[in-house]
């Protein structure tokens, strides 16, 4: 098997199946149960996820553990998805974990979909490369997930908003339903601000449980946030005291949110014993596509905000940073979302759109793109990035892209080949 063919039996499964763990419950069998002996850090949530997954690696590595990744979607590389010691999966250990996951999924009667086949190969990465600790992002919702087979050290929920209702339900009771789901019994939980209605279902799956439960706003507290161009600094508060002065070096109110739930999930975990060395790995933490910024003079932003709670972070954050700059917006999103209802935040910020097409069979045209915003539509996201630059030179503004990840990543391609991105 080549690194080629890998990724084409991967992407070759079928992006959906029935709901259920028992795919991915075969195939774990199947492998040994690659899993037994790990400590997982278990996040879900419509938003903030891939942030406290980050932060949680980081901090893992910090405290002297050896720390695997595994995350969803990526952005620029498929390899992104599984990492160790912040080091991805390189072609080699690629083909060697596909080539175990393929071997023991052929038997089985009902073939897992591709994102189930990816959770094997990131375990069975992690077991070669003798991980001990797994900052473990679910996929979609928590429930039926296929990271759901294994029992976590903590469960984490960083937000709960309208999204993937097609899938997860159409209110936020039921989506909290399922991303509630990754709780387990007696297992300490982390929870962020949460509406009413998603918390209450949270709080009840909790103490149907007896899941101890530290909730944002309630057993952990923030303030005095400040967002700068370097990062995000605010104080602490737990059961367990204060920590003074930290900085995240992820960008915006919400990444303060998101690195004191990974914060709290540590100190849940290990007490007071890593805080230092966990709280100086937060500074270095890093997250590419979330309120990136590639360029300094004139500012040039990558964000992948794609929905409405997504948009309004974003917004709230560029007026923290940049105040009243308007910025040159690049723009693109699938055609499953709404895209009056997700641009809808920056509307009276963005000062000029330009919109493209995500490379993706599920994206919304271009041209119905700049029909909401009443930008100018482009042929490509390259196209749509060159004469926002173009413009942005002409005038001395900012440049913000925006929305699908697919989109963000296809940007930090072009971004790189033209040298504007190491």
């Amino acid at each position: 098997m080549t690194e080629a063919e890998a990724l084409a039996y991967l992407a070759s499964a079928g992006r959906f199946g029935e709901l259920g763990l028992s795919r991915t419950e075969g195939l774990l069998a199947r492998l040994g149960h690659p899993e037994a002996g790990m400590r997982f850090y278990h996040v879900a949530g419509t938003n903030g996820k891939g942030s406290v997954t980050a932060a949680l690696a980081a901090m893992l590595e910090a405290c002297g553990r050896r720390a695997g990744r595994f995350i969803s979607p990526h952005l620029e590389r498929p390899h992104e998805r599984i990492s160790v010691q912040g080091r991805d999966i390189d072609a080699q250990g690629l083909v060697r974990a596909t080539a175990e996951v393929r071997l023991a999924a052929a038997p089985l009667p009902d073939p897992p979909t591709e994102f189930e086949l990816w959770t094997g190969v990131a375990l069975m990465h992690f077991l070669s490369e003798g991980v001990t600790d797994v900052a473990w992002e679910t996929g979609l919702g928590g429930r039926y997930d296929a990271t759901n087979v294994v029992r976590p050290v903590v469960s984490v929920v960083s937000s709960i908003g309208l999204d993937h209702m097609d899938r997860l339900g159409d209110t936020l009771a039921k989506i909290a339903w399922e991303k509630a789901g990754i709780l387990k019994a007696r297992v300490p939980a982390v929870a962020g601000d949460l509406p009413p209605e998603a918390m209450a279902v949270v709080e009840e799956a909790a103490a149907g449980l007896s899941a101890p439960l530290w909730r944002l706003g309630r057993e952990i507290a923030i303030d005095g946030v400040t967002v700068q161009e370097d990062g995000t600094r605010f104080c602490y508060r737990d059961p367990l005291g204060e920590v003074a002065a930290l900085h995240v070096g992820l960008i915006g109110r919400h990444q303060a949110a998101n690195a004191a739930l990974a914060f709290a999930a540590m100190r849940v975990v290990f007490g007071q014993a890593c805080t230092q060395a966990a709280a100086s790995a937060l500074e270095g933490v890093r997250w590419p596509g979330r309120f990136e910024l590639v360029r300094e003079a004139p500012p040039l932003v990558l964000d992948g905000a794609h929905n409405p709670q997504g948009t309004s972070a974003l917004a709230d954050t560029w007026q923290a940073v940049y105040g009243g700059r308007r910025p040159i917006a690049v723009f693109g999103c699938l055609s499953d979302r709404d895209p009056q209802e997700v641009t809808e935040p920056m509307r009276g910020i963005v000062a000029s759109w330009h919109t493209a097409a995500p490379r993706s069979p599920r994206a919304l045209s271009a041209a119905d793109a700049a029909a909401v915003v009443g930008g100018t539509p482009h042929g490509s996201p390259r196209a749509a990035l060159m004469a926002a630059l173009r413009q942005a030179e002409a005038e001395g503004s900012p440049v913000l892209c925006f929305g699908s990840l697919y989109l963000i990543g296809e940007l930090r391609g072009v971004l790189r080949r033209e040298g504007l991105l190491r």
